[in-house]
């Protein structure tokens, strides 16, 4: 084989190649089919023109420019149907025309195996000559006409189109072109004219041209839409055949100065030609690698690179606005695209809103600020949340709503539309213009794009949940620092995460000290209730307690503590918010004091009252005396008044004298069941005098409480008698005695239930007042000597009836004796 026969070979193996790659591409499309058609015509027509003028010997002598004539009828045909295709069908191929050219080439496609179109062939000097026949002048007529129209049709589409596609169009019509003139002269109007094939040689070199140009647009116009497998199978395959040459050129060079015979080389100088050229083949595909690389990219960008750093920069960013100037930065940086907008979905979730980019020179100026959620574009990215790239709606012209969004899409100045999906809803879209290049986006440049959009929607997802927590943050900070409660909240190892001034204020610390203290640290009355909420998780509501400040003095305060859990009841944290209670305890001092006030009205008027009547008596008596002094009945009678009298004072002065209720001189820890059990006893005639039943319902555990004895003693003893003087003989009298808990706090409960006919609602608040009494010879003062000592003991009693006639419960409230701290702090606050 020689040399030119090898070389036509690899040109018409290029061309078939072309067409194996287009086709395998997708097969069910026209435009991939018609091309391949084209190619292959082409490669057939390239080689069997090139044997039939190098290999001029028997029996192919005929054969082989038959079979030239053959395919170069298909070759107009085939780039006609590709043209009416390629890269539209719009405007529309005029049937009639198409079809006269189709039985044209049918019939100029038998022609050709038969002596109409090439008669004979015979060598002369070594060189191939031709005896045409009668249709060879109307074969070059239909193959001239044929190519001309199909070219006119493309000029007629380029003028029409725009972008990538009439890119695509000028690349085809000009590699078409010149590879058609050359062709056309040399092996068409030559041997018409000159009836001599020797320049159809030339022929197939013009095919060289046409391969470079559609290839050039294959790489960087997307035509057919093929993938850019540039960088493996086209690097290697220029590798090979520049690996090739230069082994070619070797062999040549050492055959002519060596002076071996014409085709002959020894197998040991083959064997180190042939090495030298597999050790220089990888530093040869590198360097074709770098070559193709700047040829296809033209800005080349590392694609891993760039994901790794945004990937990298996106997690970093908490902010809306950087987050979009970077991703706008990136892409133009990378891209150098002519413009870039960015839209958002609002507060309403549904339009997109225009978010302007700083610093950016790719700013559409007149760009919409808002695109409404029916818009084209809008309904379609959200529809199929994919990419939208303008040109492939040339390639569904069928589809409206594709149409319809790449329309807008063009009025944008975009060429790419990109959504951002989170959730499975599209929050936002990225239009990216073209580039400044003009080249189009290839598939490795769509799918960094698509990443960083995915990482960036991801990223705002981020940046708007923190955006969120802000302003909860900020809403929850403002709260706390309008309230008039201190408020300090703690994680789950105890450490202050949170105060606010009021609570720096009553604990007279700063806030930046209090954010460095814990619960054991923190003052006892507020970490010691913390650190009980967080070991069992119940709050404490409304616990008054008090905060120790300077000179020995304390603040008195109410706190509630809570504990802070996340969805599945976890323990986070806790919360305590306390007031100060010093105004509180100030007016609650100053109503005790007026009720003090009032009832000492009270009691002055009734001591007046008791004191009054047997002065009166007395009084009437000393009167009477100095004239009736010598009647001794009158004078016994005097004696036993004034006595009576003044014991009947006397008595009043001890029952006042009790109702002062002094503290408590010898508290102890009680068993009220002792004091209730004596009382019970010593009353024990009266009971059976009366027939009155008593039903002890004292607990078997024990009801330690702080008392003076004998005061405990004398508060059930005038309970006791009380209930007896209710109640009609045959009564029944209950004792009770419980423990509650209530306020953090352990109390012992009496119960003192009677079967008497009650006490009226209207009297039932006046009762535990001083010389009130519904009885005829009561003094009222039973009742409230009973209260005088509750209150000495931070007890409480109370009335309870249900209804009339029902009897009356007495209730007795005193704070156990395990909860020392409590009777402290509640001291601390009484003082």
């Amino acid at each position: 084989m020689t040399s030119q026969v090898a070389f036509i070979t690899v040109v018409a193996l290029a061309n078939f190649g072309l067409g194996v790659t287009v086709l395998s591409r997708d097969p069910r499309r026209a435009i991939h089919r018609y091309f391949a058609l084209f190619s292959w015509s082409v490669a057939i027509w390239t080689l069997s023109n090139g044997l039939a003028l190098t290999v001029p010997n028997e029996p192919w002598r005929e054969i082989w420019p038959r079979l030239a004539f053959a395919s170069a009828s298909i070759i107009p045909i085939a780039f006609l149907l590709l043209g009416s295709v390629f890269p539209t069908s719009n405007p529309p191929t005029p049937r009639a025309a198409l079809r006269a050219c189709l039985a044209a080439g049918v019939l100029a496609f038998v022609s050709s195996f038969t002596e109409l179109i090439v008669r004979g062939a015979e060598v002369s000097d070594g060189t191939l000559r031709l005896v045409y026949g009668p249709l060879h002048l109307p074969f070059g007529i239909y193959f001239v006409a044929s190519l001309g129209f199909s070219l006119a049709l493309l000029v007629r589409k380029y003028r029409v189109l725009r972008g990538s596609q009439k890119l695509q169009v000028r690349y085809l019509l000009l590699g078409v072109s010149i590879a058609a003139a050359g062709a056309t002269v040399s092996n068409l109007f030559i041997p018409l004219l000159f009836h001599t094939s020797e320049f159809s040689v030339y022929g197939p070199l013009f095919s060289i041209l046409m391969i470079g140009m559609i290839a050039h647009a294959i790489i960087r116009y997307r035509l057919l839409d093929i993938r850019v497998v540039i960088r493996r199978g086209v690097v290697y395959g220029f590798a090979l055949a520049v690996a090739a040459l230069c082994f070619f050129v070797l062999a040549e060079t050492l055959r002519r100065l060596s002076g071996y015979g014409e085709a002959r080389i020894p197998l040991s100088d083959s064997f180190v030609l042939a090495l030298v050229v597999a050790i220089s083949f990888q530093p040869l595909k590198s360097w074709m690698q770098d070559l193709m690389n700047a040829y296809v990219y033209r800005n080349k960008y590392d694609y891993q690179s760039i994901v790794r750093e945004a990937t990298r920069q996106l997690s970093t960013m908490l902010e809306l606005q950087p987050l979009l100037d970077y991703l706008g930065e990136v892409i133009e940086r990378t891209f150098s695209v002519e413009t870039i907008q960015v839209y958002l979905t609002d507060e309403t979730e549904r339009t997109l809103a225009l978010r302007p980019l700083r610093h950016s020179s790719g700013t559409l100026h007149d760009a919409p600020a808002v695109l409404s959620p029916t818009s084209p574009l809008v309904a379609y990215v959200r529809s199929s949340q994919q990419t939208l790239v303008r040109e492939d709606a040339s390639r569904e012209p069928e589809n409206a709503a594709l149409q319809s969004a790449a329309q807008q899409l063009v009025e944008l100045s975009g060429d790419l539309g990109l959504p951002l999906v989170q959730q499975q809803s599209v929050i936002g879209l990225v239009v990216v213009g073209p580039k400044r290049s003009g080249d189009p986006f290839f598939a490795d440049d769509l799918d960094l794009l698509s990443t960083l959009t995915a990482q960036a929607a991801v990223a705002m997802k981020n940046a708007q949940l923190y955006q969120q927590v802000l302003i909860v943050n900020q809403y929850v900070e403002n709260i706390i620092r309008t309230m008039d409660s201190g408020v300090v909240t703690v994680d789950a190892a105890g450490h202050v995460a949170l105060c606010n001034s009021t609570a720096s204020r009553l604990t007279g610390l700063s806030r930046e000290h209090l954010l460095t203290l814990d619960v054991g640290t923190l003052p006892k009355s507020l970490g010691s209730q913390l650190q009980s909420t967080l070991l069992d998780g119940h709050p404490r509501s409304q616990v008054e307690t008090a905060l120790p400040t300077e000179a020995d003095r304390s603040t008195p305060l109410v706190c509630s503590t809570s504990a802070l859990r996340d969805d599945r009841g976890k323990i986070l944290g806790a919360l305590v918010v306390f007031s100060d209670l010093s105004k509180i305890k100030e007016l609650e001092n100053e109503k005790r004091r007026a009720e003090r006030l009032a009832s000492f009205g009270a009691l002055v008027s009734g001591i007046a009252h008791e004191i009054k009547n047997p002065l009166v008596a007395i009084k009437t008596f000393a009167e009477l005396l100095p004239d009736r002094f010598s009647d001794i009945d009158f004078r016994d009678d005097f004696s036993k008044v004034v006595v009576t009298e003044i014991d009947r004072i006397d008595g009043l002065v001890g029952r006042l004298r009790s109702l002062a209720a002094p503290g408590p001189e010898t508290v102890a820890a009680v068993d009220l069941r002792e004091p209730i059990s004596e009382t019970l006893a010593l009353l024990r005639g009266q009971f059976e005098q009366t027939q009155t039943t008593v039903v002890r319902n004292l607990s078997q555990s024990q009801a330690f409480v702080t008392i003076d004895p004998g005061q405990v003693k004398q508060l059930f003893l005038n309970l006791f008698l009380n209930a007896l003087e209710a109640m009609t003989p045959g009564g029944q009298l209950t004792v009770t005695i419980s423990r509650l808990h209530r306020d953090n706090q352990n109390w012992i409960q009496v119960l003192v239930n009677d079967t008497g006919p009650g006490i009226p609602e209207v009297i039932r608040s006046k009762v535990f007042e001083p010389f009130f009494t519904t009885k005829a010879r009561g003094s009222g003062l039973g009742l409230a000597i009973c209260r005088s000592i509750t209150d000495a003991h931070k007890g409480t009693i109370r009335m309870e009836t249900k209804s009339p006639g029902s009897g009356t419960t007495i209730v007795v409230e005193f704070p156990s004796a395990g909860s020392g701290v409590r009777i402290e702090e509640q001291r601390v606050l009484q003082s």
